[in-house]
């Protein structure tokens, strides 16, 4: 009897030898080709960088001809009697420079680098898990481009007074409403100022799309506007009031592709007024004390209310489900806000005014990261508001950066 139990001892410590070998070998296996994996991407992205070094040398080069040019125009118009007519030689050289770093930073851009090269990005979205540290540095929080200047006083195309809204069009053009200058300015998803509209606007507050026409909320004038994607405005309803129709001081906004209706911030009538997209009355939202901002889901409503504060979560038949993400107090991660957006990892990112940063939670309310600080430099922000997300993916905030108002940011990955 003891000798069989012996005997399958034996056999049982053998299996399980052979199994610890079997599992080995496998995991060696899989390291090699996780380590051949990496080694190729390495080499696929030298050989883009290569690429892209060639194909942008001849720009380097006329760019360097250009500026040496224009330091030696710079030189000779001091002092100079003939100023007016080296000015003129030298503002077009001015211009094909700017045109030219223009062409720079689209390359940048169309490979997902930053003015320092950004490969780390192009790796993960092409599959590695991991990379060591010290092969590529991380640039997560580093702006990919910045663009615009903000100023008290402007009312110059591609400046602000104030950017507070970004809502972007069919993945392209971006509309940033500028409230102080009644008007809203629209770009390209490079930043590109192409134009602007401001047809009977009084504080433009809110903005969303459907089909071929957009929709702005007037605070100040208790509206609602519709133009057409280029600017031309097409009609306007709502009055001052607490009636179906009828708003005090609406603001930010959105709409619900799925069910075709308009949620509106009606700040202080304490609701959210939801519309038809043919501008007929739908419902409400009430027991709310200051809407500030409102997304929707196809399977809930998020409304940012200064009640708590924090944010609500509604069903499509207004039951609210959950409040998330108070904010305010001595422990709370973010401090105030008015504007929030949903990413396309469903994440949720908040600008924070009060401690000028940007601020991400996961859809359950757990805090993943903060962007930025305050700050005039790149990636860094004064009074952040508005916040959306791009093309590709990238994350948009406006803020009174002086030099840096619009930044683009790479999507991080969720912790």
């Amino acid at each position: 009897m003891a000798n069989a139990i012996e005997s399958e001892g034996e056999k049982f410590l053998s299996r399980l030898q052979t199994a610890r070998e079997e599992v080995r070998n496998r995991f060696s296996s899989a390291q090699r080709l996780l380590q051949e994996r990496e080694a190729a991407l390495l080499q696929q992205l030298q050989e883009i960088e290569d690429s892209y070094k060639q194909e942008n040398s001849k720009l380097i080069v006329q760019k360097n001809v250009l500026l040496k040019t224009r330091e030696q125009l710079q030189a000779t118009l001091k002092g100079n009697e003939n100023q007016t007519t080296l000015q003129s030689m030298l503002d077009p050289l001015n211009a094909k420079l700017r045109e030219i770093e223009k062409e720079e930073e689209l390359q940048r851009i169309e490979l997902n680098w930053s003015r320092e090269g950004e490969l780390e990005y192009l790796l993960k979205e092409m599959g590695t898990i991991k990379l060591n540290k010290d092969i590529i540095p991380n640039k997560k929080d580093a702006p990919v481009l910045t663009a615009c200047k903000y100023r008290e006083n402007t009312t110059r195309s591609g400046e602000f007074k104030w950017p507070t809204v970004i809502a972007v069009h069919s993945n392209t053009n971006l509309y940033i409403i500028d409230p102080l200058n009644n008007r809203v300015q629209v770009f390209d998803k490079y930043c590109t100022f192409l134009f602007a509209f401001s047809g009977s606007m009084n504080h433009p507050a809110g903005i969303c799309f459907h089909d071929d026409l957009v929709y702005v909320t007037q605070s100040e004038a208790d509206k609602l506007n519709v133009y057409s994607t280029n600017g031309a405005f097409v009609e306007s309803i709502g009055s001052r009031g607490d009636k179906k129709l009828q708003f005090k001081s609406p603001v930010r906004m959105c709409i619900s592709e799925t069910t075709n209706t308009i949620y509106i911030c009606d700040k202080d009538n304490n609701r959210v007024q939801i519309l038809n997209v043919n501008l007929t009355f739908n419902s409400f939202i009430t027991k709310l004390v200051f809407p500030r901002d409102v997304k929707v889901t196809t399977d809930e409503i998020f409304i940012l209310d200064k009640q708590n504060p924090c944010l609500h979560v509604f069903n499509h038949r207004h039951q609210l489900l959950h409040e998330l993400i108070s904010f305010g107090g001595k422990n709370s991660q973010i401090q105030d806000s008015y504007h929030f957006c949903l990413s396309t990892n469903s994440n949720i990112l908040f600008t924070d005014t009060a401690s000028n940063c940007v601020v991400v939670f996961s859809k359950g309310g757990e805090h993943i990261h903060k962007l930025g600080k305050k700050g005039k430099k790149e990636g860094e922000f004064l009074k952040p508001r508005g916040i959306a997300i791009g093309s590709e993916g990238r994350i948009i905030v406006a803020s009174n950066n002086p030099e840096h108002c619009i930044q683009f940011f790479l999507q991080f990955p969720q912790n």
